[in-house]
């Protein structure tokens, strides 16, 4: 701001020589007493500077106003010494000049000049800058709320669609409804990857439900309508007659038998799923338990052949349930004898590799296709339905078995030609830290 004043008052310097102030001072001396200052002559200048908000101001040698470019209220101070201050006009900053005006020799004082800088382009400057500050602010506010819309719009995309997704599930259970993947690498995309997998899970297990409900059904309508049957025949005229009595009280109590059975292996097939809470801390010798199984089918059934090939040089302990771990082993052996058809020969063995005990169970029966082998482990499912009824079999025996290994971290697989028998390999993780209490 001084520097513009300072630049004016140069410029005034240049224009208002001191003959033009003398000339000019003449001419208002003569004016203000012939014409009461009503023209003062031609100087194109003065209004330049009028316009740019500087007022001239001329004074004699007492003070009185003999001259102003426009109507100003600045006090005015004799002073005999140029001088500039900062003062105020209708409430906006200005500054005054003033100087004394010598003769042309320098020894008379003709009287005085003041110069008021209203700071007219200084104003206009800053009235401008503010008007563009409002509006460079208010359309900046505009544009980051719309940025910030859209930015968020996008950002929180990924999670309106997990909701969409959730929604939709949450009215059809079965929905194959998924949240769609982006191709950007962010923490949504990994989090709506595992939401994607979660729901395929939960489908998956409603899926195994429904389809265990509707199994369990149909194995239960079967043996429920032939007790039925039976106790209707009785109910009629049959327990009148003492053979059909025998029959109907024979057929019914081995259909009890039957759905007994049924409920206790699904029972143990719910308690398979529960392994990890209520035997997580369960250890069990293995080779103890191969023979004393193997010994037990020996016994059971003196016209087969049983083989056992022991590579195990020593006791191995494993994290598993005894009980579990010979459920297991009846289970696969059982399944040996039932499914053997001329060859009465089932060969066991048990061996280590790296950190695992590894069990193989094999016989020479029937055999599997490979569409079989790839369902064998299913709930209810059974190779051949009408001659796994007359054997006994409901379809839950390998469900269990595979529910059962893969809670205490092992494993089960199927090899089998049609016709030519099969091979079931079980293995299990060895505790190799373990000492027995016996051994402490």
């Amino acid at each position: 701001m001084l520097h513009s004043v300072q630049k004016s008052l140069s410029e005034i310097d240049t224009k208002l020589t001191i003959n033009s102030v003398e000339s000019l001072f003449e001419k208002i001396s003569v004016s203000t007493v012939s014409k009461g200052l009503q023209t003062v002559g031609n100087y194109p200048f003065l209004d330049d500077l009028k316009a740019r908000g500087i007022n001239i101001r001329v004074f004699d040698t007492d003070g009185q106003l003999l001259y102003e470019t426009q109507k100003s209220y600045t006090t005015f101070i004799k002073n005999p010494d140029t001088y500039l201050r900062e003062t105020t006009l209708n409430n906006l900053d200005a500054f005054v000049a003033g100087s004394p005006i010598m003769s042309q020799e320098g020894s008379n004082l003709m009287g005085y000049v003041q110069i008021v800088f209203r700071l007219n382009d200084y104003h206009k400057i800053r009235s401008h800058n503010t008007n563009f500050y409002l509006y460079m602010t208010t359309a900046a506010f505009i544009l980051s709320i719309a940025a910030g819309y859209g930015i968020a719009f996008y950002f929180f995309r990924p999670i309106k669609q997990m909701v969409d997704t959730m929604n939709e599930i949450e009215e059809d259970t079965l929905s194959e409804t998924r949240i769609k993947i982006s191709n950007s690498k962010d923490e949504f995309t990994d989090l709506s990857v595992h939401i994607n997998g979660l729901l395929d899970k939960m489908a998956l297990y409603v899926s195994q439900q429904k389809q265990f409900v509707e199994d369990v059904s149909h194995e239960l309508r079967t043996p429920t309508a032939i007790v039925e049957g039976h106790l209707k025949l009785l109910n009629r005229w049959g327990k009148e007659d003492p053979q059909i009595l025998d029959e109907s009280l024979s057929a019914s109590l081995t259909e009890i038998q039957r759905m007994k059975t049924l409920v206790q292996e699904m029972l143990d097939l719910s308690r398979a799923e529960q392994v990890e809470i209520h035997y997580k801390n369960e250890v069990t010798p293995i080779l103890n338990v191969v023979l004393h199984t193997f010994h037990n089918f020996k016994m059971l059934y003196p016209d087969f052949v049983f083989n056992l090939d022991n590579d195990l040089k020593r006791e191995v302990y494993v994290n598993i349930y005894r009980n579990h771990f010979e459920q297991i082993l009846v289970i696969l052996m059982d399944n040996a004898v039932k499914y053997s058809t001329d060859r009465h020969e089932i060969h066991l063995s048990i061996s280590e590799s790296m950190s695992y005990v590894q069990i193989a169970i094999q016989d020479f029966g029937e055999g599997m296709s490979q569409e079989d082998q790839q369902k064998i482990f299913a709930r209810f499912y059974r190779v051949d339905k009408a001659r796994s009824r007359n054997k006994g079999g409901n379809g839950l025996g390998l469900s269990i078995a595979k529910e059962l290994l893969e809670g205490y971290k092992g494993d089960i697989t199927v090899e089998s030609v049609l016709g030519h028998g099969s091979i079931f390999r079980i293995q299990l993780p060895i505790l190799k830290d373990y000492v027995p209490e016996e051994e402490l």
